[in-house]
């Protein structure tokens, strides 16, 4: 379900440098900041419409421009959910006031991923995971502890080829554990995972 004012959202996040951004928070953690790349976008909204979740969780929100290509691929946005977890205060405030203007179903929490986790309730039918590449393992055990992920949860992950030394251990837990798993030859490389 897309409308005039999600797209013309993505239209302007898709001008922002895909080369991304550091920053440095109040406590002096550093990170970096970047959007998907073009070819990523339209799979999210395609791999969204083929999943028909009602609830998906988004590790990594940035600016919004994959949340607005996950909310574009939503069959109701009456029914349907998505939360996204953001740690930049500032940048999780003003994405939150786009997805309103949107009009699309999604709640921002701010925070560091796993103590943001800790506060979640219910299964998740759709998992996309885009922020730290060295913490997509430790995220993924913690949803499955709290039970946010387990059978039928489809996982997507951004980056586990331009990053894939981060994202090694992520990657061979889907081998160990015999999951059924693949990546797409976009830039970044895109992991797609049923659990």
């Amino acid at each position: 379900m897309t409308n005039t004012s999600i797209e013309s959202a993505i239209r302007e996040l898709e001008t922002y440098n895909k080369q991304g951004e550091s920053y440095t928070d109040a406590t002096g953690r550093y990170g970096w900041r970047n959007p998907i790349r073009a070819d990523t976008g339209d799979l999210l909204r395609i791999l969204t419409i083929a999943a028909n979740p009602l609830r998906v969780l988004e590790i990594g929100t940035g600016h919004g421009l994959s949340t607005l290509y996950l909310a574009s691929g939503l069959a109701n946005h009456e029914t349907c959910h998505i939360d996204t977890i953001e740690f930049d205060s500032g940048v999780a405030e003003s994405t939150q006031q786009r997805m309103d203007d949107c009009k699309v179903p999604v709640r921002v929490h701010t925070g560091d991923a796993l103590d943001v986790i800790q506060t979640l309730n219910g299964h998740y039918d759709l998992i996309f995971f885009d922020a730290q590449k060295n913490k997509y393992q430790e995220h993924l055990k913690a949803l499955i502890n709290r039970q946010l992920a387990g059978p039928g949860s489809i996982i997507l992950a951004d980056n586990v080829t331009d990053r894939r030394e981060e994202c090694q251990p992520f990657l061979d837990w889907f081998v160990a554990e015999g999951i059924n798993h693949f990546i797409l030859p976009t830039e970044c490389g895109l992991l797609v995972a049923r659990l």
